[in-house]
């Protein structure tokens, strides 16, 4: 297929200028999980996939994705043919490295909004699925207003934009970013206490925890919802840490 190799091509001028990038498939079921399978096979990596149903391998579902938080994954579908979890949705955004796809899978363009949003029984006090008109009209807009996300549709040409080249981009080597290096120094001299970094998904929160482990002297205990959700921080804390569930570390005060 022509549209592959173009989005091949493109594949590898978003990993040398580090970004991610979204490409939605909108149409009839099988033509979307047909052509989301396709790309799959022909750009390589680990293929993250969300979905109510373990329709494919390597298979997550939205609500546990919390699970992942911390992890890396290089391209991933987020199946939103039947229900979308905007909080889900979020959470896998944060968790792709540079050069990735997040490939969204919706129903047909047309019909989108007028069709029951399973995920709304997350939220909802109604017994039954209901449409939710208002967001996916606003979702739609912002959708056909970002010139860098790709919208591929059934029955529709495949247009791919030119995408300006940009500064190529440099992977970090481990050593923290001005940022970080801030918040470190702050960390390192704090006396003792209590502190709380926030940031949004995918600033490098994961990497800053490690970075501090690795030059504190003592020994640090670690919690996170799940040990796979430790990886990154593992790897910038270049040691052995302790890991213990939240629970645990309660019942032992």
């Amino acid at each position: 297929m022509a549209e592959l190799t173009a989005l091949h091509t493109l594949t590898a001028q978003m990993k040398r200028e580090g970004i991610r990038r979204l490409l939605v498939l909108s149409g009839e079921e099988g033509w979307c999980f047909d052509h989301a399978l396709k790309l799959r096979d022909a750009l390589p990596g680990d293929w993250l996939w969300i979905s109510p149903q373990p329709d494919a391998e390597n298979h997550c579902s939205p609500s546990a994705l919390q699970t992942l938080l911390g992890r890396e994954f290089r391209h991933a579908v987020f199946d939103a043919r039947h229900g979308f979890d905007a909080a889900a949705f979020a959470a896998l955004s944060g968790t792709l490295k540079a050069g990735s796809w997040l490939v969204l899978l919706l129903p047909v363009w047309e019909e989108w909004e007028n069709q029951p949003d399973a995920d709304s029984l997350r939220w909802s006090d109604c017994p039954d699925p209901i449409a939710t008109p208002h967001f996916v009209q606003h979702l739609k807009r912002v959708l056909t207003a970002d010139n860098d996300a790709i919208l591929w549709r059934q029955n529709q040409p495949f247009s791919l934009a030119h995408f300006t080249p940009r500064t190529d981009w440099h992977p970090a080597t481990g050593a923290p970013q001005p940022e970080q290096q801030q918040l470190l120094q702050q960390l390192l001299t704090m006396p003792p206490g209590v502190a709380a970094v926030t940031a949004a998904r995918g600033r490098g929160k994961s990497a800053l925890a490690g970075q501090l482990i690795s030059r504190i002297a003592g020994s640090a205990i670690v919690t996170a919802p799940a040990k796979a959700a430790t990886d990154v921080l593992a790897q910038f804390a270049g040691r052995e840490v302790s890991l213990y569930c939240a629970g645990c570390l309660v019942s032992q005060r």
